[in-house]
């Protein structure tokens, strides 16, 4: 029987919590599955609740140092091993019952670095249904647009042994912009597949406090572009690409190398960002989306 081991970084997470591990560990198919919990310095009930499910059972987790979800869960996913399957989850959603049994299916027996991930179903903190899902059209996942736009949706990602070999493998990337962007763009680095399955499988819960979010409506999508466009990130996608040259680099294409070392010295010149904004390479999954990032880009703000 194939083994399933789910990552989940907390902090903070009383209020939804409790109703995530139920909709995990009621999860269908023929597989065995662990749940495996680091806590990212919670001060609420959160390590009262994950207590309370360790204590029946039910799920593994230790405390760890405050360090942010990205690096919460590259933790994870190197200090777990003897899977074949790795997926992640938020703290907050609600999972369909067979969200683990599509993924595994999808991914199959391959022995290569492979990721899956999935549409999802946007809805309030209540669990009412918004009306739209996550992607309302088929994501890019070429490397060249990868590399620049991310867009892999981490809640709903799983991936195999072979890409979780290549990560524990190496060291804990110090710079990157989230985990799943770093995941998905390091199994693409190393010719690894990406499948995508277009019907939602989990309700991607919207509230105050999500790390994480996606903007619906007119007015809330108009500030949240204007902001990512304006103001610039913690890590880049410069910084990221130099990590990943860095750590693999070795073992990539000389083509996908190369490209790398063009998003990683983007923000050095003006020429750089015109060229990087105005590649044809790069294709962004609509126009709204495109634009933002490519005058993100021009800015040096991406």
């Amino acid at each position: 029987m194939k083994r399933v081991v789910v990552l989940m970084s907390t902090y903070n997470g009383e209020k939804y919590l409790k109703e995530q591990i139920e909709s995990i560990l009621k999860q269908k198919g023929e597989f065995k599955l662990d749940l495996w919990v680091r806590d990212d310095g919670s001060i609420d009930e959160t390590k009262m609740i994950l207590d309370e499910y360790a204590q029946k059972g039910c799920l593994k987790w230790y405390a760890g140092k405050n360090v942010g979800s990205a690096q919460s869960f590259m933790e994870l996913v190197m200090n777990c091993s003897g899977y074949d399957y790795y997926a992640f989850a938020d703290q907050d959603d609600v999972w369909n019952l067979n969200k683990l049994a599509k993924g595994i299916k999808k991914i199959g027996n391959r022995e290569d670095a492979a990721l899956y991930f999935s549409n999802a179903r946007l809805v309030d903190a209540e669990l009412n249904d918004i009306g739209k899902n996550v992607y309302t059209e088929i994501p890019r996942t070429d490397f060249c647009t990868l590399s620049c736009a991310g867009g892999i949706l981490g809640c709903t990602i799983i991936i195999n042994e072979g890409l979780a070999k290549h990560l524990r493998n190496k060291i804990i990337p110090k710079k990157i912009v989230m985990h799943d962007f770093y995941v998905a763009l390091v199994c693409k680095a190393l010719d690894g597949k990406i499948l995508y399955e277009n019907k939602a499988t989990l309700k991607y819960r919207q509230h105050e406090t999500n790390v994480v979010g996606v903007p619906y409506g007119l007015v809330r999508t108009i500030k949240s572009r204007m902001r990512e466009i304006v103001k610039e990130p913690a890590v880049s996608i410069s910084s990221q690409a130099e990590e990943i040259i860095c750590i693999y680099g070795s073992e990539m294409l000389e083509e996908k190398r190369k490209w790398l070392q063009i998003v990683a010295e983007y923000k050095l010149c003006l020429t750089n960002r015109i060229y990087l904004a105005l590649d044809r390479r790069v294709k962004y999954i609509n126009f709204n989306i495109g634009l933002k990032n490519r005058i993100a880009i021009l800015l040096g703000n991406r």
